[in-house]
């Protein structure tokens, strides 16, 4: 668990790239380089690509339903996202202080949040957000908004991309074309992640367990029953007291039956073939619980597609919260010693196994990466994306609801609202990491 030197020493860090950046720009080292300094991040722009987008931009009217269909989804998202942060600050009471996120993991940065891996994060977040930007750029172009700049972010690494479209010319646009520019890079994201989740999932249909049961990660201590015992690390118990342990629940239920003290038969399975522990005399975890010291996974692929088997985790919204999740429970990335439970099979067994996690890997970042982007971008919450569709939303219903009420008023109420809205997502995030920590 990060402690709070941790989090200085993150902070730190940011800080001193900051001050250099400012030391830099007021001596214009760089403006010569066509870089620009806003707070913590580096922006360096460059003109090249243009000629790409305004290629792909030509198919117009492809380019308009698409960009209807995006309104559509980030609306969706936008109702979703924000109904799960509203019950998320329902329950962040109940959950112990030691179990609570972290500060650094507002951080969406690979390697300093401890959830995403540093080579797949970067990978993946340079490829998710180059798109949400060049699909800005292409709806922007669809509707003949001219492209100032284009360019890449840095924040001590690159985070990614952005695209400047001309704001003068933005803001000229009808409500409806704005929206389009607007939604399409969170949209964008969201669809890829729907396919890079759909790979990833297809691909770990492939992956089996080497045997139905509870893998031992490894011993909370030398003196660990098991371990006394002979047991090997990275077995796979597969019964206790002739109960057969298929998932963590049923091991868990056969535990139940035993007390500290009691020497219990254990069946376990490791490097090919199962052996039989006679002699296993159970600890005690200091509660009266019989224990038999290890750290257990449960060895199954429901996990990687678990809408194959819904119901297991409380029907579709279970199963999606336990796909997301798979980085907070140690599942993703997909390495030793989860690896060591399992044998791939069927076609993908011709490939080298460490390639095979490699691709599985990348594709399961592609989904996570593009869900958080596109999912964060939908919220209603200014400067996002879904901020900026919301806010023109709010203006239209105004508008419509009250036609006559004088522009500067009505800007005034809509900038009310908006501004609301996002201090309103920001309470609600920033509740999750303060909630756990209160007295009761």
């Amino acid at each position: 668990m990060a402690t709070l030197a941790d989090f200085l020493i993150v902070i730190g860090a940011v800080a001193a790239w900051t001050a250099a950046l400012y030391v830099l720009d007021w001596r214009g080292a760089l403006e010569k380089r066509n870089l620009v300094a806003m707070g913590p991040f580096l922006m360096a722009k460059t003109r090249r690509g243009r000629g790409f987008i305004d290629r792909t931009a030509r198919a117009r009217r492809a380019w308009g339903v698409f960009g209807d269909l995006s309104i559509a989804l980030v609306a969706l998202a936008m109702v979703a996202i924000t109904g799960l942060l509203v019950w998320e600050a329902t329950v962040v009471r109940s959950i112990p202080a030691d179990r609570a996120p972290t500060p650094e993991m507002l951080l969406g940065i690979p390697g300093l949040n401890p959830v995403i891996p540093l080579g797949y994060g970067i990978f993946a977040l340079a490829i998710a957000v180059g798109i949400h930007e060049v699909f800005h750029g292409i709806l922007a172009r669809a509707a003949n908004v001219k492209l100032e700049s284009l360019g890449l972010l840095f924040v001590i690494l690159p985070i990614g991309a952005f695209v400047e479209p001309s704001e003068p010319e933005l803001k000229a646009l009808p409500r409806r074309e704005r929206a389009r520019i607007y939604s399409a890079g969170a949209s964008i994201n969201i669809l890829l992640a729907l396919l890079f989740g759909f790979l990833f999932s297809t691909m770990m249909l492939s992956v089996q367990p080497a045997q139905q049961g509870v893998g031992i990660i490894e011993f909370t201590s030398d003196s660990a029953p098991a371990r006394i015992a002979g047991i090997q690390a990275r077995s796979i118990i597969t019964s206790v007291n002739n109960t057969t342990t298929p998932t963590l629940a049923a091991f868990q239920a056969a535990m139940a039956k035993t007390h500290p003290g009691q020497e219990v038969w254990v069946v376990a399975w490791y490097g090919g073939s199962s052996s039989t522990y006679d002699n296993v005399t159970l600890g005690d975890d200091g509660t009266g619980r019989p224990i038999l010291g290890i750290r257990a996974v449960e060895t199954s692929t429901s996990y990687y597609h678990p809408f194959t088997d819904a119901d297991r985790f409380g029907g579709i919204p279970g199963a999606l919260l336990v796909y997301i999740s798979l980085p907070v429970t140690g599942r993703a990335p997909i390495q030793s010693p989860m690896t060591d439970f399992y044998v791939v099979t069927g076609p993908w067994a011709a490939v080298p196994e460490p390639l095979f996690y490699l691709i599985a890997n990348s594709l399961y970042w592609l989904f996570w990466l593009n869900l958080m982007l596109g999912g964060s971008n939908a919220l209603p919450a200014i400067p996002l994306d879904g901020g900026l569709v919301f806010r023109d939303g709010v203006e239209a219903l105004l508008a419509r609801l009250r036609g006559g009420v004088a522009p500067e008023r009505r800007e005034r109420t809509v900038r009310i609202v908006s501004y609301a809205f996002a201090f309103l997502i920001l309470a609600l995030i920033l509740w999750q990491f303060i909630g756990p920590w209160l007295p009761d």
